[in-house]
């Protein structure tokens, strides 16, 4: 190849190289906007997860509060109902009763379109214990004497509803990332102690007549 030739090759790629220039450089820019702002998009998704991830722990959080709730004091003053049947006294005098079975049917309503399965689960549960206690003490109130046998079995089913309304706790916990567990829901699992919240003075009044004495029934 002579140096004409050579010298036409080179000045023929200068050419090339300086037309190619700016598309290149336009082509470089643009596929740098393109992955920032495809990072930028994914980085606003993730957020957007991420808040709205939060945004339903936040609802199930007092979901879960409202259960818990409503369910200790329809089982509080449903006990009140079993001991007013040993002692004479009318039931549910002031439609307190009542009105927690309403209050604790319309969250649990709710709930069921909020909480997973493990949870809705066990709040399932404690539901259909309440429900079959309730008709228990219904029985034993038009009954035209009362038998103190049955008094202690419907008894012994408001009390044993706890274990049910400790094995829902450890459940919303387990769900809210408070605490794990593997005995949720095993038969014979170890539970650890879920302390209850402050009750108001009218809810400790009634609870201690629950409380356990060692060699006694808890009345």
């Amino acid at each position: 190849m002579d140096a004409g030739v050579m010298a036409l090759l080179v000045a023929a790629i200068g050419v090339a190289g300086t037309l190619l220039a700016p598309v290149t450089t336009t082509w470089v820019g643009s596929r740098a906007r393109l992955q920032e702002f495809e990072l930028q998009q994914r980085g606003e998704q993730a957020q957007r997860r991420f808040e709205e991830a939060q945004q339903n722990v936040e609802r199930r959080r007092e979901t879960y509060v409202a259960l818990n709730s409503s369910v200790r004091r329809y089982r509080i003053l449903m006990m009140e109902d079993v001991h007013a049947l040993r002692s004479g006294d009318p039931l549910d005098a002031d439609g307190a009763v009542e009105a927690a079975r309403l209050e604790f049917q319309d969250v649990y309503a709710q709930a069921q379109m909020l909480i997973p399965d493990s949870v809705l689960g066990p709040c399932h549960e404690v539901r259909v214990a309440l429900a079959a206690a309730r008709k228990g003490i219904a029985a034993l109130h038009e009954a035209a004497e009362l038998d103190q046998e049955e008094w202690q079995g419907v008894h012994a089913d408001v009390m044993q509803v706890w274990d049910l309304i400790r094995v829902m706790q450890e459940a919303m916990r387990h769900d809210l990332g408070i605490t794990a567990s593997d005995a949720v829901g095993q038969p014979g699992g170890q539970l650890p102690h879920v302390p209850h919240p402050p009750l108001p003075a009218q809810e400790r009044r009634l609870s201690r007549r629950d409380e356990a004495r060692p060699g006694q029934d808890r009345a």
